[in-house]
């Protein structure tokens, strides 16, 4: 039975409408728009020209493709390209997740949207304009797709190395997408020697397009070190916190699942291969969290009705009998909402915000900037550095893996005036300080009387005597 696509369409069309009237507030963007031109320019992991702590450090190429497709939304539409893009992403992975649960239900779109809830919730924390969304987007295809191949499909079996051919190039995140396809392929042949064969080709395949990419082993570098070694001082590296909104609803997602894992009458244990995973992974840092929530829909789309159903009898509670579509939408009517869905994107992003929020970025200290090496700037201000003022290479920014190590801990022990702070200073020799006023160093370069070279509610850039 075809999934029909008008309620995964209007829904994502929905959702990526709403997005643009979101603003351009990703601190990430302005590098990943910086190496997106080189990238476009040949230019693919190049070395570092753009900081002068880590000058000539090896560049990656994890994210080479999804940072070329945001300098080419851009140069042709300026930052409301950035923002269609954005939409047309947001519309892709809603509406693909929303697709993944009326797979199992597509005669009961109310049950399938339901149970799609909590992940499209989580994914609103990822709806920004960078290389991640695009590594969503392929997760959220993948697991429609592995479903299907366990369930038989040889089609879904093969699209599977094409789909980490793309994500391999657009975001790091594709390992996970390897990983899962391994674990299935290795438990799909186990339970169906019959489909040995097949399972065999599609986990060399994923294995083997994941190295298609400028970097071929070296893809792997990042994602093995982030998992190994996660930025807990990036806030959204940190520990998940069920204290916070996604916290909260990734709670909510994990308990529902595991309530349908406990009263479903349906045993499926063949899920956990997919879902103990990518859980233990959420389990790791607040950013992936979605992915989990993604993993989950199909699963409670599948059983959580069973589950509910057999939790209310417990509770000798009488729940009414689910309402079914007896008649699902044809082909014109499911073209005509994907025409309506394009128009609708089309007019919300024509009209959509048309300029990123510069308003916690220090605008009016880039023409005070010393150009050439010696300025230390506020962590989050790298990117938005690079992109505006080139000429004065940044001490650090959002690129992390750079700076680990010396840099990092230098930065920490001059922001935070810990001690030798003084020394690293005139170590690495630092001309000009850019940061936020309420920093330490900021407070003690003023009880030192150092100069003041310019300054506001939201910055100040200090000329180190």
């Amino acid at each position: 039975m075809r999934t029909p696509l008008v309620v995964p369409v209007a829904i994502g069309a929905a959702a990526g409408a709403a997005s643009t009237r979101l603003a351009v507030g990703d601190s990430d963007v302005f590098w990943h728009l910086v190496l997106g031109r080189q990238a476009l320019g040949g230019l693919i992991a190049a070395p570092d020209v753009l900081s002068w702590t880590a000058a000539g450090h090896p560049g990656s190429s994890d994210q080479w493709l999804g940072q070329a497709v945001l300098a080419l939304a851009y140069d042709g539409g300026g930052w409301r390209g950035i923002v269609a893009l954005r939409a047309i992403g947001v519309a892709l992975l809603v509406g693909l997740i929303v697709f993944g649960t009326l797979r199992e239900l597509p005669t009961r779109p109310l049950g399938a949207v339901l149970a799609a809830l909590p992940a499209i919730a989580l994914s609103r924390f990822v709806w920004t304009e960078r290389p991640e969304l695009f590594g969503f987007i392929c997760f959220a295809a993948l697991i429609p797709l592995l479903r299907a191949a366990r369930g038989g499909s040889d089609r879904a079996l093969a699209a599977l190395p094409i789909v980490i051919v793309g994500w391999a190039n657009l975001h790091g995140s594709f390992a996970l997408g390897v990983v899962l396809v391994i674990l299935v392929a290795v438990e799909g042949a186990i339970a169906q020697p019959s489909r040995r064969r097949i399972y065999a080709v599609a986990a060399i395949g994923a294995i083997l397009a994941s190295l298609l990419t400028p970097a071929t082993v070296g893809a792997w570098t990042a994602p093995g070190f982030h998992l190994l070694h996660p930025p807990r001082e990036i806030q959204e590296w940190s520990v998940p916190d069920v204290t916070t909104l996604p916290g909260a609803i990734f709670a909510a997602a994990l308990f529902a699942t595991l309530l349908t894992a406990f009263f479903a009458r349906r045993r499926a244990p063949h899920e956990a291969v997919v879902l103990a995973p990518v859980l233990f992974l959420a389990l790791i840092a607040t950013r992936q969290l979605p992915l989990f929530a993604i993993a989950a829909a199909p699963y409670l789309a599948a059983y959580g009705g069973d589950a509910g159903r057999e939790l209310a009898a417990l509770l000798r509670v009488r729940l009414p009998a689910p309402a079914a579509v007896d008649r699902r939408p044809g082909r014109r009517a499911q073209l005509a909402t994907i025409g309506l869905a394009a128009l609708v994107l089309a007019v919300a992003g024509a009209t959509g915000t048309d300029a990123p929020d510069l308003a916690g970025y220090p605008a009016a200290a880039l023409t005070r900037l010393r150009p050439g090496p010696g300025l230390l700037n506020q962590y989050d201000w790298g990117g938005y550095l690079i992109w505006s003022a080139p000429r004065t290479p940044v001490f650090v920014d959002g690129r992390l893996i750079p700076y680990l190590g010396s840099v990092l801990d230098d930065y920490r022990t001059v922001v935070g005036v810990h001690p030798g702070w003084r020394e690293v200073i005139a170590r690495r020799g630092i001309r000009q300080i850019l940061v936020r006023p309420t920093d330490p160093v900021a407070v003690r370069a003023r009880d030192l009387g150092w100069p003041i070279r310019a300054s506001s509610d939201t910055f100040v850039l200090i000329d180190v005597p």
